[in-house]
């Protein structure tokens, strides 16, 4: 069972840009554009930040019959390493963690390392090619680069540190840089940091949001907003949903730690150049279908497609949470409990563990190059040869459940091609290594 939603839902909400208020009605997933008064009189798109929960909402009709979980029509796997970088003493091969991962116009793979302000490439095959970028404030320099892509032969590089984004060739020649970062007068939120160019050179901005705000309830919604190359707010395209219970909050003999909940089923949200995909994941409470959904619109604000995937419920047990408590205490360094005994903020510890009566049905969703959306099952399964898999739900660009997927356990899967996936490894001393398996499509 795949639901489209059918009938639109009506929601109102006030929203704030720049500072003015309007009361919006509208359909779920319809844009709707405000005429401003003033000097800057231009329109405003305002995507409403409900959309998801009104997606939940809108009913797919009754349907006793529907089976309890999508049936795949296949299952893919993968084979290798078919390429293995890294090294513990080559310098030539040894790096520094990894951030993104991107491939060129050439086949070249590219790799982002924002700890040491860097931007790698190699060969298909794997080999060495060449460096480029460093620490700084001048010209192709970064302070804290998060991510990369290319528009055809150019690549982008978001910088969170220098807010905005510098252009190369596939040589790691600068071609220049915008500044990305703007004030903006919504809600709370004072500035933004960039996530992806567009093409038609606006830029995506996210909004971060501090943990303990989250927890506090002082921050319920944050934008992805669309800025013009001069750092002007075009339109907000996403307002990202929080809930209090979504950050686990320890308190200890310093003050308190501030994380994203183990067992969390918070909602996730993507941006690619296919458009902003965004995943309705919590836990099933016991009551109707359990069913995660899916969305993506672009960025003008039309449904590319949303729609529900059913699955099978797993209950999760206390002792689960209750092991997951008693390891982080185990891991816990002296000062944290200071005053105290281990055997108390461990009690601590699991008393700020949100705990579902059910498995999150989905822990990770990347978006593959052709626009297809991968959804990692919480917990790995095991296969008929007894190995531990990651298991994902694989849909295609138009959001239709194509395959069931797994891959290594051990692999953190960070870039999906159409036949192969990219990702890191960690060898017994905790090198990392950028690998690449094939991608078998049974």
């Amino acid at each position: 069972m795949f639901c489209l939603p059918i009938a639109p839902a009506k929601l109102e909400r006030r929203t704030s840009v720049r500072g003015e208020k309007a009361t919006i009605a509208t359909d779920m997933f319809i844009m709707i554009t405000i005429a401003r008064s003033g000097r800057n009189n231009r329109p405003r798109t305002v995507l409403p930040g409900l959309f998801l929960a009104a997606l939940l909402a809108a009913s797919c009709g009754e349907d006793t019959d529907s089976p309890r979980e999508v049936a795949f029509p296949t299952t893919w796997t993968t084979e290798g390493p078919e390429v293995r970088i890294g090294s513990i003493d080559d310098p030539d091969y040894a790096f520094v963690g990894v951030s993104k991962l991107a491939t060129g116009p050439g086949g070249q793979l590219y790799s982002l390392h924002s700890r040491e302000a860097l931007i790698r490439w190699w060969t298909p095959d794997g080999k060495p090619a060449g460096s480029f970028g460093s620490r700084g404030e001048g010209p192709g320099e970064f302070s804290r680069p998060s991510s990369m892509g290319f528009f055809g032969d150019t690549l982008w590089v978001a910088d969170i540190g220098r807010l905005r984004i510098s252009y190369f060739d596939a040589g790691g020649t600068f071609l220049g840089s915008g500044a990305s970062g703007a004030n903006l007068d919504l809600r709370d939120v004072n500035f933004t940091s960039p996530l992806v160019p567009l093409r038609d050179g606006s830029i995506l901005q996210r909004t971060p949001a501090a943990l303990w705000k989250i927890a506090d309830g002082q921050v319920t919604e944050t934008p992805v907003v669309r800025m013009d190359a001069e750092g002007n707010p075009l339109s907000v395209v996403w307002m990202n949903p929080h809930e209090p219970r979504d950050v686990r909050v320890i308190p200890h003999a310093m003050g308190a730690g501030f994380g994203y909940q183990p067992f969390g089923d918070h909602v996730l949200s993507t941006v690619s150049e296919h458009g902003l995909t965004a995943l309705h994941r919590r836990a099933w409470t016991g009551e109707g279908d359990a069913t995660v959904t899916v969305a993506r619109i672009d960025f003008d604000g039309d449904t590319l497609f949303a729609g529900k995937v059913p699955y099978e419920p797993v209950p999760l047990p206390s002792e689960r949470t209750d092991g997951h408590a008693h390891d982080r205490a185990q891991r816990a360094e002296p000062w944290e409990f200071e005053g105290s005994t281990r055997t108390a903020y461990e009690r601590t510890i699991r008393e700020a563990t949100y705990a579902p009566e059910y498995v999150p049905p989905v822990v990770e969703m990347i978006v593959g190059q052709d626009g297809s959306v991968w959804l990692r099952r919480f917990d790995p399964v095991e296969s008929e040869t007894g190995e531990t898999l990651n298991e994902w739900w694989v849909l295609d660009a138009g959001g239709t459940p194509v395959a069931r997927a797994l891959t290594p356990t051990g692999l953190r899967v960070m870039l999906i091609g159409s036949d192969a996936v990219w990702g890191v490894e960690y060898d017994e001393f905790d090198v990392s290594y950028i690998v690449r398996y094939g991608l078998v499509k049974g």
